[in-house]
């Protein structure tokens, strides 16, 4: 009996075994297959840069590599939403008076150049250019507060506003409290925010301000219960104001409380526009599109679109672009007009990880005689973001261009071409704003309002210290080594 007993417990011992051999051969085998199976599809759906970087995560970590690509790195559930939104988009563009009145540029004095980096920039975005708009740029955080609330105050039909970022702090408790008023008044407010850049609030805020009749929803939540699915790395950057359909604010701020002070450089800067005239009805639209993306309900033209005023002088173009229509890509349009800037470009941004077209076209515009200034902050507010942004000073800095970086935490995201074309809006120089969250830009032709917007480059500039290509060249080989490897990560940030 007992050795019948050892029998028995030694084949399940080898049976056990074997059971453990086959399933660790299983797993050696599924973790082959998922490398071979994910090529075709990461390759088909990425540039070669983001394509070669999630297939070198894949087959060094298979699982790993897998479960972030199919969080963060597929918008499948996009591309099914896209269609039925679209096509209800269509609808509220429809209540757009001026989209055939693209106001021709032949009476001003730079006419040649308006027109033609106007033809350059039409390819990108449906918006047509409409001229006789104001403009004012707002370069102190506070400045922009006082403004905005004073209008919120003066409004008389509807408040509506878009922000990545709205917190529950001083500035956003005052905005907030702008608005109650109105809402008393008899003004209809409406507030879009970004489920994940405003979860704060969400939390703390929204509730009392639903309570009070302000209308608020949030953009792309990653809530799998939701028909419309988003990935949490998807956004909604966008920072936009709308005053009675007459007065928008867009750039860079969003309403948080910062150390705003214009006149120190460490401050925190930012720069805001103030518009007013027929632009701010294509502001609007924007504005119900986003809103129908969050709620699917459809803004109706109950005041939203007034007869505008046409007493100031800036042609501007709007262009929201993001993952909803990856056929306005932000990133093409930059370099189309990289590639017809003749004189100087200067361009400024918290977060400069440009990818390898827009690496060539700065590069081909040094060499051919354009002075290429670039202004980022010193340090950054996220290291590993900073560090990647540095390992690409080698290249340009070969090229000719100037690099300044910036005492202070420079927010401002800013691009002016040979003060012909100046663009300001709420993306950074990087894959995420080109390629993953929804922006919102102005295109500003002529040379008055460009040499506006240039004049705050210029003291961004004064603010900075203008890197030395020889020290720059002397660092230790260690750290150049860091540069190389860290520019790998680019395609991922």
């Amino acid at each position: 009996m007992q050795r019948t007993r050892d029998f028995f417990n030694g084949s399940g011992s080898v049976h056990g075994v074997a059971d453990r051999v086959g399933m660790a051969v299983f797993w050696d085998i599924l973790g082959w297959l998922v490398p071979l199976v994910m090529l075709p599809v990461v390759a088909r759906r990425h540039t070669p840069g983001a394509s070669l970087a999630w297939l070198i995560l894949i087959f060094f970590t298979p699982w790993l590599g897998l479960v972030l690509y199919l969080l963060i790195g597929e918008n499948i559930v996009m591309r099914r939403s896209t269609k039925c939104y679209c096509e209800r988009i269509r609808e509220v563009r429809a209540l757009d008076r001026l989209s055939r009145q693209d106001r021709m540029l032949h009476s001003r004095p730079d006419a040649g150049r308006c027109l033609w980096l106007a033809h350059l920039t039409e390819p990108f975005t449906c918006m047509p250019i409409i001229d006789n708009n104001g403009v004012e740029f707002l370069d102190d955080g506070r400045t922009v507060i006082e403004r905005l609330v004073a209008d919120i105050e003066n409004a008389c039909d509807h408040v509506h506003l878009l922000f990545y970022i709205f917190n529950d702090d001083e500035v956003g408790r005052r905005v907030a409290e702008a608005m109650v008023k109105a809402v008393e008044r008899g003004v209809r407010c409406r507030l879009l925010v970004d489920a994940f850049g405003s979860r704060g609030m969400m939390r703390s805020m929204a509730n009392r301000l639903m309570d009070h009749g302000i209308e608020f929803n949030a953009l792309m939540p990653a809530n799998p219960f939701r028909r419309h699915l988003s990935r949490f790395d998807l956004r909604n950057h966008r920072k936009l104001a709308i005053i009675d359909g007459r007065i928008a604010y867009t750039g860079s701020q969003n309403i948080e409380h910062k150390d705003y002070d214009n006149g120190r450089a460490e401050a925190w800067h930012d720069l805001m526009v103030r518009v007013t005239g027929p632009a701010v009805l294509k502001l609007q639209l924007v504005f119900c599109e986003d809103w129908y993306l969050a709620s699917e309900v459809f803004l109706e033209d109950n005041g939203l679109f007034p007869e505008p005023d046409l007493g100031g002088t800036a042609a501007i173009r709007v262009m929201p672009s993001g993952p909803e229509d990856p056929s306005t890509t932000l990133r093409d349009l930059m370099i189309a007009v990289i590639f017809g800037a003749r004189e100087r470009i200067i361009m400024t941004s918290p977060y400069f990880i440009p990818d390898e077209p827009f690496l060539v076209a700065l590069h081909l515009a040094a060499l051919r005689g354009v002075q290429v200034d670039l202004i980022i902050p010193r340090t950054a507010d996220h290291v590993i973001v900073g560090a990647v942004a540095r390992a690409h000073f080698e290249r340009l800095i070969k090229s000719g261009v100037l690099i300044h970086l910036h005492r202070g935490l420079l927010h401002s995201k800013t691009m002016s071409v040979d003060e012909t074309l100046g663009i300001i809006g709420t993306a950074n120089f990087d894959h995420r704003s080109f390629f993953l969250h929804a922006e919102l830009s102005l295109l500003l032709y002529g040379s008055d309002v460009t040499r506006g917007l240039r004049s705050k480059q210029v003291h961004y500039i004064d603010q900075s210290e203008s890197l030395d290509p020889v020290r720059w060249r002397e660092r230790s080989r260690l750290l150049r080594s860091r540069d190389e490897i860290l520019k790998l990560l680019s395609p991922l940030l």
